[in-house]
């Protein structure tokens, strides 16, 4: 009875079927007792989830109606879309970008934004270039839309952005295909915590200005994490001198920004130097958000605009980001330090939510034996994802050593 074309789609996500067993371990063990290293929620030193004060004080101020009516628009407010806007390009980003056009559509988190970007720009039958070590439903949305994938390294031998690998397979599909979507997740990668330089940046963005003399190129910058980044740089890096079939599309997320992961609310920022583009954009993906999820939470997106527009509300949430941003380093230095002094190694971490071990063949025979000790982390391909999000520094210590003695004991 099923479709033909959705048949065979079936998804087998280890990330919450882990974290029901961490879970349970929990309930059977104690809270002291369990390394709950699953989800990706930032989580404070004595294992809550965190809720910014700031996000509190929007639940208790806002009318009530603004979180039970639908959103003015299926693609948000006007002022959702320029507090969007203002919060990737800056507050000045029309000065700063005066010959490029904008569009905001309101999404269902930043998923929502992946999705509609995947589903409105990648052919039947193409393929989406993504990195080797990636966040899984990239390659579900790519299916879901009737495409597949293809993959490069993403980190050379020395432990940086594989630009090689990168340009080889841009060339490769960029003849292949009309239309090529590119996503890379910077800053703070998902699962390692990795962060491209602005000199890499600028070589990507070279690399795919060449490519766009035979195809369209889409690329989709997914910044789900970047306020929990140290944003040595700005976007200037990606936006100089694009060429006009160039289409660079942000998939920004509430979840992370503000720490309201269950209010799903998101958006698609796109920009171009061709206003025609735009317009398709615009066209495109209301029709999309229309014809799938009608609008998306109005809630969420009224919070950040309240936020957004009021100075001292706007301050109080910049403050608590970076308060978390320094724990999150924190812990990393924990856990970096001490994987360097037992020789565990550990993928290029910069900053963000995870960071990743590589393991090898033996990675699901790791994650049983860790599993014994009360130690759950996320199988990602050939390594294991550590959500220092939702681990107290306390507990962060010793963490590295019983990864490397469990290894080492499972390779004999």
């Amino acid at each position: 009875m099923l479709a033909k074309h959705y048949q065979g789609k079936k998804l087998n996500d280890e990330v919450f079927a882990t974290a029901q067993r961490a879970k349970a371990a929990i309930d059977k063990y104690g809270k002291e007792a369990v390394f709950n290293a699953t989800l990706g929620s930032l989580y404070d030193e004595e294992e809550n989830l965190v809720v910014f004060d700031v996000v509190r004080q929007m639940f208790r101020e806002l009318p009530l109606t603004e979180f039970t009516a639908y959103a003015p628009h299926f693609t948000g407010s006007a002022g959702y879309k320029e507090s969007v806007k203002r919060s990737v390009l800056g507050e000045h980003y029309e000065k700063e970008y005066p010959n490029y056009y904008f569009s905001v559509i309101g999404t269902p988190g930043g998923t929502g934004a992946l999705s509609n970007t995947i589903k409105n720009y990648l052919n039947y039958g193409d393929k989406v270039l993504l990195p080797k070590r990636m966040w899984g439903p990239y390659k579900a949305m790519a299916k879901e839309a009737g495409g597949s994938f293809d993959c490069y390294e993403l980190f050379d031998e020395e432990g940086k952005f594989h630009l090689a690998s990168f340009e080889e397979k841009v060339n490769l599909l960029s003849e292949q295909q009309e239309n090529l979507i590119v996503i890379i997740n910077d800053p703070c990668q998902n699962p390692t915590g990795f962060k491209l330089s602005r000199e890499e940046w600028l070589s990507v963005m070279k690399i795919l200005k060449k490519a766009s003399n035979k195809a369209n190129i889409i690329l989709l910058k997914d910044i789900a994490y970047q306020d929990f980044d140290t944003l040595e740089y700005r976007e200037e890096n990606i936006l100089s001198d694009l060429p006009e079939n160039i289409l660079v599309v942000y998939a920004f997320s509430l979840s992370k920004a503000l720490g309201i992961y269950g209010m799903r609310a998101g958006a698609q920022l796109a920009v171009s130097s061709k206003k025609e583009w735009m317009e398709e954009f615009d066209t495109s993906a209301t029709f999309s958000c229309r014809a799938t999820w009608s609008n998306a939470s109005r809630g969420g997106m009224e919070m950040f605009v309240k936020i957004m527009e009021t100075p001292h509300l706007k301050r109080k949430l910049l403050e608590e980001q970076q308060k978390y941003r320094d724990l999150l380093l924190e812990r990393a230095d924990i856990f970096l330090r001490e994987a360097e002094e037992c020789g565990l190694e550990v993928l290029p971490y910069k900053s963000g939510f995870f960071l990743s071990v590589p393991i090898g063949e033996k990675v699901r025979e790791l994650i049983t034996e860790l599993e014994k000790q009360n130690i759950f982390t996320i199988i990602f391909d050939d390594a294991i994802r550590i959500a220092i999000c939702g681990i107290p520094k306390r507990k962060l210590k010793g963490l590295a050593k019983k990864i490397k003695d469990t290894i080492e004991n499972i390779r004999g």
